[in-house]
């Protein structure tokens, strides 16, 4: 490995961190005794090259460069694109794990630069999932050999679907690479398809060998994809592995699986055997620093491991930071903390063990001193913005989130560690299709662009497989408060301590019309959720609807307009209602 490791003992050795670090010092990891005044330039510098300039791909990747991107494909090739993708429940409940997208071939060009045969399929799990402006990959080598543009094979564009400031993705990475931790390169594009502007997109960097090999001196070793799994051993054929597939020698996913099961007394040393330690805390940390709430410590998603084959070690690298910079947690709703994430069992058993949290959280003070500049986290939110056109709200959002975030964390900081309850489930993944139930139901309301529940609405709703009709039942159409870009037909129901539960069901705008909507990822589907009106953000979420369809008799977008229709789904059920 390159400056890597030369690096990683370094880093935690700036500012008085706690003497109780030394009890690690047998499993390989830093003992800071003295202080260093080198942290910012160390912190700055890890992991760049001498020569950004030198690197493939190092104009496309110009964080101040707004790039075209302009896909030809024919009819029938962008209608499969759009439609594609894992039913949600099915998904959810791990019936779903080897679905692959289709690729087609298309014109793209970039810059005034046009290539043949390029291969684009569509992208995403679940939660970016859209048939309007559908997340892609290109690859300029699968069909045409040794190609490239700018030295780079393939782009990766994300579609913003969760984040109309258009900002989460590219500051949230700059962030970790700010930290020392290995994360790609980004900056954003203005896609269109068959000449139709789709919007702002975000070009992010491909994990691949011409990314590994920046980081480690070599690039043949096995790279993991963790979407909804563990290094647990029921997840072992779960897990996708990005490389070396055909050999599938997970020898070393057996390794860390075992280190992970050991007693407390002989975790780290075990622990530091396959891991290199003090880079998955700095891993570990930006995710927390950075809200990255989707992600390995938030919910065993979004995220990649590679086992280095120089040093034997596994390294963590961010991915789908779409959703960062936000506190929800849909996936642990009794965790309100803002210093701590620990679901992935690594983070969750070095949280729970007494040096391990120490040692977290004197990383967390370090790398948030160095690495939370809120001026200039302010300032790229408005670059950004103007940038891209992004809604004046949006930015202000995200702006808001940064102030909050960074207090909240200076405030738990000054007092004792947080508890964290549950995390580092070893539940297996299985297909569980007969945990989806029947849900179903019709409705008659009307459009209020305020979003404001009003009584005397209509609604005869089934979940999971029961009448659902309370004693009083709000209703309404609007806007989706989550995507401005749908609409939503919704029933809420207050509790009597307070809380209210809603079932939404929501559409694209520009589909919502008379007719039958096929339901698609989170985008044309339904939520049920518990939330406290006085805070939006305690919202749990307590099942899902997917998998069928919404039917809309009546679909006036006039204030005050009709609304009606009927949906038939599945329904997987998170929490009781």
């Amino acid at each position: 490995m390159r400056l890597f490791v030369s690096v990683s003992v370094l880093l935690l050795t700036l500012g008085g961190c706690d003497n109780s670090i030394s009890s690690g010092a047998d499993a390989g990891l830093a003992s800071p005794d003295t202080a260093s005044t080198a942290g910012p330039e160390i912190l700055s510098d890890f992991g760049v090259p001498a020569d950004p300039s030198r690197v493939p791909g190092a104009t496309l990747f110009d964080p101040d460069s707004l790039i075209d991107v302009s896909v030809e494909l024919s009819p029938e090739d962008w209608e499969q694109i759009r439609w594609e993708g894992r039913d949600l429940t099915r998904a959810l409940t791990g019936c779903d794990r080897d679905f692959e997208y289709t690729y087609v071939r298309g014109r793209v060009s970039i810059g005034g630069e046009t290539y043949d045969d390029v291969a684009v399929r569509k992208k995403g799990f679940l939660g970016s999932l859209s048939s309007t402006r559908p997340s892609l990959k290109l690859n300029f080598g699968k069909y045409v050999d040794d190609r490239t543009h700018e030295g780079m094979k393939r782009m990766t564009l994300n579609n913003n679907e969760q984040d109309p400031s258009n900002t989460h993705q590219c500051m949230a990475y700059a962030l970790f690479a700010k930290a020392g931790v290995m994360a790609p390169r980004c900056n954003l594009a203005r896609v269109t398809v068959n000449g139709e502007e789709l919007g702002i997109y975000t070009h992010v960097e491909s994990v691949k060998k011409p990314m590994l090999r920046r980081y480690f001196e070599d690039d043949s070793g096995n790279l993991y994809e963790g979407q909804g799994a563990d290094f647990i051993p029921e997840h072992r054929e779960f897990i996708e592995l990005k490389t070396n597939e055909e050999e599938n020698d997970r020898s070393d996913f057996d390794r860390l699986s075992a280190a992970l099961r050991v007693a407390d007394e002989d975790l780290l040393p075990a622990l530091a055997d396959v891991i290199d330690l003090e880079a998955f805390f700095r891993f570990w940390v930006m995710e927390v620093i950075t809200g990255h709430w989707d992600s390995y410590s938030g919910g065993r998603n979004n995220y990649l491991a590679y086992n280095d084959p120089t040093s034997g070690l596994f390294y963590f690298i961010p991915w789908g930071t779409d959703g960062s910079f936000s506190m929800l947690r849909p996936f642990t709703p009794e965790n309100t903390a803002a210093t701590v994430l620990a679901q992935g069992l690594i983070a969750s058993r070095l949280y729970n063990h007494p040096v391990g949290r120490r040692m977290y959280f004197d990383r967390l003070r370090i790398l948030f001193d160095h690495v939370w500049n809120e001026p200039e986290l302010l300032a790229e939110a408005e670059r950004i913005g103007a940038l891209t056109g992004a809604p004046a709200w949006s930015i202000e959002a995200q702006q808001e989130f940064i102030t909050r975030h960074g207090a909240a964390i200076l405030r738990e900081l000054d007092a004792a560690p947080v508890e964290w309850v549950g995390g580092g489930a070893s539940s297996p993944i299985m297909c569980f299709a007969d945990l989806a139930t029947e849900a179903r139901g019709t409705f008659s309301t009307r459009w209020l662009s305020d979003n404001s529940p009003t009584p005397g609405q209509t609604a005869e709703l089934v979940l999971n497989g029961q009448p659902w009709m309370p004693d009083l039942l709000l209703g309404s159409a609007g806007y989706d408060q989550r995507d401005p870009g749908l609409a939503q037909v919704r029933y809420i129901s207050p509790q009597a301590d307070g809380m209210l539960i809603a079932v939404g069901l929501s559409i694209p705008l520009e589909r919502f019309e008379v007719g039958e909507h096929r339901m698609h990822g989170l985008e044309t589907a339904g939520i049920v959720f518990r939330f406290d009106p006085s805070d939006l953000a305690s919202a749990t979420l307590i099942a899902f609807i997917g998998d069928g369809t919404i039917t809309l008799d009546e679909a006036s977008l006039e204030e005050g307009g009709v609304i009606s229709g009927s949906f038939e789904g599945r329904l997987l059920q998170l929490q009781p209602l």
